[in-house]
C-alpha cells in the first residue's frame, strides 16, 4: 500500500530553502505508518541552509514525529490541530517537543490544502 504523503513531502522538498532552515531551525525526522501497517520515515533538514527533504531516518533529528498517513495530512492542512493530536495519541513526539512547534514554519497551510486536493 502507498503512502499518500509521499507527494506531500516531494512538495515540501521543492519549497524548502534558506529562509525556511533560518525560520525553523530544527531537522525533523517523520515516521509514518500507512493503513496496511507499513512505516516509511522521512527526514527534513530546515536546519542546514539550503534545508533538504530525504527519505528516511536522520540521525542529526532533534525532533521525531511519529504519525499516522492519513494523520499526517490532516496535521499539514490544519484539520487536525498538533496538540490535540498529541493528546489523543495520533501522534508522538519523541526528542525535543518544543521543535515541533516549527512545523508550522515549514509549509502553508493553504498550500498544504492544495497539495492534498491533488492527491
Amino acid at each position: 500500500m502507498a503512502f499518500k504523503s509521499d507527494k506531500v513531502f516531494a512538495e515540501i522538498k521543492g519549497r524548502i530553502n534558506a529562509d525556511a532552515c533560518e525560520k525553523v531551525g530544527v531537522v525533523f525526522q517523520f515516521d509514518i505508518t500507512n493503513g496496511a501497517g507499513a512505516t516509511k520515515s522521512w527526514s527534513v533538514d530546515a536546519k542546514n541552509s539550503p534545508g533538504s527533504v530525504k527519505e528516511g531516518a536522520n540521525a542529526e533529528a532533534t525532533c521525531t514525529i511519529v504519525i499516522g498517513d492519513d494523520e499526517y495530512l490532516q496535521l499539514i492542512t490544519g484539520e487536525l490541530d498538533g496538540m490535540q493530536a498529541f493528546m489523543q495519541g495520533k501522534m508522538k513526539i519523541k526528542g525535543n517537543m518544543m521543535q515541533a512547534m516549527q512545523l508550522e514554519g515549514l509549509v502553508d497551510q493553504d498550500e498544504a490544502k492544495a497539495m492534498v486536493a491533488k492527491l
